[in-house]
């Protein structure tokens, strides 16, 4: 047990088990099951938990014990709980405590998220979406992604500027003008969506944008125009990052999702990112603004555009769920993958970054 094979943070995880696990109790029966008398069993914890040998203050200490009655369990299990065990545990297994968290950036829509803090505590910070696990939706995991990914490329901070193409009033507007410099939210704020869905489109947030604020925000950070997707009043290279959530695939399909994107791509600065949700068909046949897997690579196919890293398109490989039918109940949750016609697709997410 004190070999290199069985090394000191599979021992300290398995020490903080419930006392009636079997693989715990199989452990400690090997520790204290030792022949020896007292002081030998002493030093061997020593060596075992500690890697070094017994000082003569422990071992008078705990073989002192012992021959008072208290159990070898019980000493395995004192020196176990120590600073100086957690301490070699740390250097020698610095991950035995840390929870594995899926942090890839370019993906689908992925239920995983919700059980990373840092990325959970982000969606905490939005204040007006749901963050259980039974009301997760795809909106909330794009809002709360966008500034994930973000934070890992080092692109927010006071002087970013931030350009928000098709942005209705989500809140993400409200949370990026609490921390990046200036925040310009695009749209062009009629037809259908001025009345349905949430009222995204509400025009009346060109008028009065704190009355759609969930949260107080900096005023001055925060500016709303309308403006169309695919044809930014903006100069060249103008922005630090420019994000756009499940929009273009309303822009005139994949010819007006191309020309959407490489006008995203022309506005923004040289080393900049362009975050980009849409459409992607997990099963089925895409049709309308469902995208298929080919499209959408050939939507962000841009000469001076890079994917950061690849995409993970197996999210949906790795679950087994039921997709939501929105033509039966477009508001149940979990509302990740979803069923529309022959398509069941979810959104895809990617970052670029210009050259």
């Amino acid at each position: 047990m004190g070999s290199d094979e069985f090394p000191p943070g599979r021992l300290w995880l398995l020490l903080r088990r419930s006392p009636g696990d079997p693989e715990r109790q199989e452990v400690l029966q090997a520790l204290t099951g030792q022949p020896g008398d007292e002081a030998t069993f002493v030093s061997r914890c020593y060596e075992v938990l500690f890697g070094r040998p017994a000082d003569p203050g422990g071992l008078e200490h705990y073989t002192a014990i012992l021959r008072d009655g208290a159990t070898r369990a019980s000493v395995v299990e004192t020196l176990g709980a120590s600073d100086e065990f957690e301490g070699r545990v740390r250097r020698l297994a610095p991950a035995t405590n840390r929870i594995p968290r899926d942090v890839q950036l370019c993906e689908l829509a992925n239920p995983a998220k919700w059980d990373n803090p840092d990325w959970h505590a982000i969606l905490r910070s939005l204040v007006s979406v749901p963050t259980d696990h039974a009301s997760m939706h795809r909106k909330a995991y794009e809002y709360a992604q966008t500034i994930f990914g973000l934070k890992r490329l080092g692109k927010l901070d006071q002087a970013a500027r931030v350009l928000s193409v098709g942005a209705g009033h989500e809140v993400i507007l409200y949370w990026l003008a609490n921390h990046v410099g200036r925040v310009m939210a695009t749209d062009l704020y009629e037809g259908e969506w001025q009345s349905a869905f949430a009222r995204e489109g509400n025009p009346d947030v060109l008028r009065d944008p704190a009355a759609y604020a969930p949260f107080p925000y900096r005023k001055d950070r925060l500016v709303f125009v309308k403006m169309e997707g695919s044809r930014l009043a903006f100069r060249d290279d103008s922005f630090d990052v420019v994000y756009s959530l499940s929009s273009i695939e309303h822009f005139g399909g994949v010819e007006g999702a191309r020309r959407s994107v490489a006008d995203m791509a022309r506005v923004l600065k040289p080393g900049g990112i362009l975050a980009l949700a849409t459409e992607w068909c997990v099963r089925g046949r895409a049709a309308g603004e469902v995208f298929s897997p080919e499209q959408v690579r050939a939507i962000i196919d841009h000469p001076r555009l890079r994917l950061v890293e690849p995409i993970d398109d197996r999210v949906w490989d790795r679950y087994e769920t039921e997709p939501v039918d929105l033509r039966v109940d477009r508001f149940q949750t979990p509302h990740m993958l979803l069923k529309h016609d022959e398509a069941i697709f979810t959104s895809v997410f990617v970052f670029l970054e210009k050259t």
